[in-house]
């Protein structure tokens, strides 16, 4: 269905060939197409290749309370990231072998906010000196007077770019927003799936924060496909109705419904009557479709062995 079609249909609910004002056609049928995508919601598909960094330090996620100095170390990293919560320096040291001594490359002031809740605040940065990144033996050496814990330590060998605010975190999960990846996204739709249209298992693989977020756990590196409901392509105003052969971002079972709903809306306050009587012609015929596509639907059984 067209814009043209739409609105014809619809002046034609209304005994005319047209309608009055142009401007509450085109809000109407942008709140119907929205109403109506909720019946069978339009879908689609995002790709996420997952693949956090490998962290060259045999080091999990926990935290680790700084007593003494805490020493992290390991060879030809080119970059760091960590997180703690309080007070203290730490000193990224490269080894010269000539010398048999460390050497300074840089120190990092650690600052805690003033909270009343200790939280842990990221750190991240290149290792490097006069421009060029360092080899050989590397060193986060942990220090200050104060009491704080670290954790999520992590050296890199690879990196994506040479800019600091690319060096990822540390992290058990990573976490991939689908509002803010996907601008037409509404909700997620089904339970992500591996590149072979492999379904993830609930619980074992992932999880899901307010159905919008995917977390996808550190070593399960891989290319993933995420079905979500997104959001159909608004109607664009323009001055002539009639003329506009845009095609409706519907399927055309769904777009049968779209006159009765926007008549509902265009006459909800000058003719009630009207209006509810095709609001409630509306209602019948979706119940109607909802029934049909629930009978439609195959019914699958996956059992937890994925079999």
């Amino acid at each position: 269905m067209t814009v043209s079609e739409l609105y014809e249909s619809v002046a034609r609910l209304g005994f005319e060939t047209g309608l009055e004002d142009s401007t509450s056609f085109f809000y109407a049928s942008n709140r119907a197409i929205l109403e109506v995508n909720r019946i069978r919601p339009a879908t689609s598909t995002y790709v996420i290749h997952h693949r956090p960094l490998r962290n060259a330090l045999a080091s999990d996620f926990s935290a680790i309370e700084k007593t003494d100095e805490l020493v992290f170390e390991s060879e030809n990293v080119r970059a760091y990231y960590f997180e703690c919560d309080g007070n203290g320096i730490v000193y990224v040291e490269s080894y010269d072998e000539s010398a048999e001594k460390w050497i300074l490359i840089s120190a990092i002031p650690l600052i805690a906010e003033r909270t009343a809740v200790s939280s842990f605040a990221p750190y991240r940065g290149l290792i490097r000196k006069d421009g060029a990144f360092v080899t050989g033996r590397i060193r986060l050496r942990f220090s200050g007077e104060y009491l704080y814990s670290v954790r999520s330590v992590a050296l890199y060998r690879e990196l994506y770019s040479d800019r600091t605010e690319d060096i990822p975190a540390y992290e058990r999960y990573t976490r991939y927003d689908l509002s803010a990846l996907c601008p037409d996204f509404l909700s997620l739709s089904a339970p992500p799936r591996t590149e072979d249209d492999h379904y993830m298992l609930p619980g074992c693989w992932y999880d899901v924060e307010n159905n919008r977020v995917i977390l996808l756990p550190h070593d399960g590196k891989g290319v993933y496909k995420i079905l979500y409901h997104r959001m159909p392509k608004p109607l664009v105003y323009t001055d002539d109705p009639l003329e506009d052969q845009t095609a409706i971002d519907l399927d055309e079972e769904l777009c049968a419904l779209l006159p009765l709903l926007v008549a509902g809306y265009l006459w909800m306050d000058d003719e009630p009557e009207k209006a509810q009587y095709y609001m409630s012609l509306y209602r019948d015929r979706a119940m109607m479709l909802e029934m049909r596509h629930r009978e439609s639907a195959p019914v699958t059984v996956r059992s937890v062995n994925d079999w």
